[in-house]
């Protein structure tokens, strides 16, 4: 797959626009992984072509948010959109 995807196909760039919409929620660049999201008192996640989304970044989210629809959570990251 494409190093701009995620393993299940989502653009990385969409993941990143999303979560900088999050109140919180911070994205820097990573040593090992393009980008890592964090916010205080959460373990860092890691965003690459090697993640799978669906498995790590929406449960992550749903975490850092304590927004439990997780299907809604990752349509908002796959359009880029944070609309919740």
């Amino acid at each position: 797959m494409s190093g701009n995807k995620t393993r299940d196909g989502m653009i990385i760039s969409s993941i990143v626009k999303s979560l900088n919409q999050i109140p919180g929620v911070t994205v820097r660049s990573g040593t090992n992984h393009p980008f890592v999201a964090n916010r205080d008192g959460l373990r860092p996640c890691p965003i690459a072509a090697s993640t799978d989304a669906k498995r790590m970044v929406v449960p992550w989210v749903a975490q850092a948010t304590g927004y439990s629809n997780r299907n809604s959570i990752y349509d908002s990251l796959r359009n880029g959109e944070w609309y919740k």
